[in-house]
Order: C-alpha cells, then structure tokens, then sequence
C-alpha cells in the first residue's frame, strides 16, 4: 500500500469513527417531542384514579348517599343529602346540580323512614331514604324545674343551682372529684353570676356549669401539684 492510499484510509476510518460519535451524542439529547406526534403519558394524569379508583367506588349512590332533609322553595322541592363516606353535602333540586344531579321526585311520609327523593343521575334514578342514625330517637334531656333548681344564700337571695344541670357524670365530679375548695369555688362562681342564670335557657345553664366545673377543677388539679 503506497502513502496516498493509506492516506486515504485512515482519513475514511477517521472519518467513520467521527460519525459514529455524533450519532451516539445526538442519541443522548433529549430533543422536544413533536407536537404532531402522540406526547408520552403524564402519570400525574392517572393520580386521581389511583386514588380513587372506580372498581373500588361505591356504585350504587342509595346505599353511600343519605337524605338529610327535605324543604320547599317557592313552592320547589329540595332535598339536602350527604354522603355517609366522607360526610360531604349536596343540595338537589328540580334544577341539575353541579354533578347534574336532579331532584326527580318527593314522597314524603308522616313518619320519617316512609320519606323518599329520587334522584336523576344521568338517565338512572336513584331512590334515597334517611339513614338509621337519623331515624333513631334522640335521647331525651330532662332538666330541672325552677322549683328544684332556684335556692337561696345565707341572706336570702335567690340563685339557680348550677350542679342541678351537671350531666350524671359531672355531677360525680363535683361531689367526688374535687376538694372543698373548689367545690366552694364553684357554687361562688355560679352565685356571682345569678342574673345571667336566671336569664337563660336550661341548655345554656347547662353549658355554663360545666364550663365552671370544668375550670374550678384544673385550677385545683394545678393547685394541688403545687
């Protein structure tokens, strides 16, 4: 092989060795996907059904979704329902809603598990009735009457017994849980604030006595640390 040809090879291999290299360095740059050609899947895209996936959604709405009232408008039904998986409220009317759910038809009962709404969800109706929870009789609270809860103080006045309204267990407290001193603390504070007794409601002396018991008695609890 003279000089000029092996000149010529190694200029030619040199050559191939040279674009070989840029082939491989432009494999390696990312290069903008075409806007013409399908763009790779985003994966925050799925998050919501991986969260929520719908083979694991409750299908039938009457067994996740409860009424919670119904009221009328201007003469217009609307039903208030919620549903008893993450407690969130819906308000359907004869007008579709944001989710297009539509107030189809009331029938309302004298007693309140004969009450149904149906309800338009796409072209299926869906029949909703008030949950066991809301049909169970709340339990009744019997407070004391004023005969039984006005005393009067060493001179002669009037005041409203704050222990009458303690809740059973409250009233243990009282008598049991904490010592004289707060006990005194307590029948002070209640006296001292007899016209506001008088004023209110039972629920409200209620709620005011056990705010009282509550505070006499972490008082004597730090007290007693001390």
């Amino acid at each position: 092989m003279n000089l000029r040809r092996f000149a010529w090879f190694v200029a030619a291999v040199s050559a191939m060795v040279l674009d070989s290299e840029l082939r491989a360095a432009d494999a390696r740059v990312v290069k903008p996907p075409d806007p013409d050609l399908p763009q790779p899947l985003d994966p925050n895209v799925a998050a919501p059904l991986l969260e929520s996936s719908p083979f694991t959604r409750a299908i039938n709405l009457s067994e996740s979704l409860a009424l919670t009232g119904v009221a009328y408008v201007q003469g217009k039904p609307v039903a208030t329902l919620t549903d008893t998986r993450n407690k969130k409220s819906y308000l359907v009317s004869e007008v579709p809603n944001e989710h297009g759910w539509k107030l189809a038809g009331v029938t309302p009962a004298a007693e309140l598990r004969f009450t149904t709404v149906k309800i338009m969800v796409g072209p299926e109706i869906v029949v909703i009735r008030y949950s066991n929870t809301q049909l169970a009789p709340a339990a009744q609270v019997r407070y004391p009457t004023d005969s039984e809860a006005i005393r009067h103080d060493e001179n002669g006045k009037p005041y409203v017994r704050g222990s009458a309204y303690l809740s059973d267990a409250d009233r243990d407290r009282y008598y049991n849980g904490i010592s004289r001193e707060a006990h005194d603390r307590f029948r002070e504070v209640i006296r001292d604030n007899r016209e506001m007794m008088f004023k209110a409601s039972p629920e409200e002396r209620a709620a005011f006595a056990k705010k009282v018991l509550d505070k006499v008695e972490a008082d004597d609890r730090a007290r007693r640390r001390n």
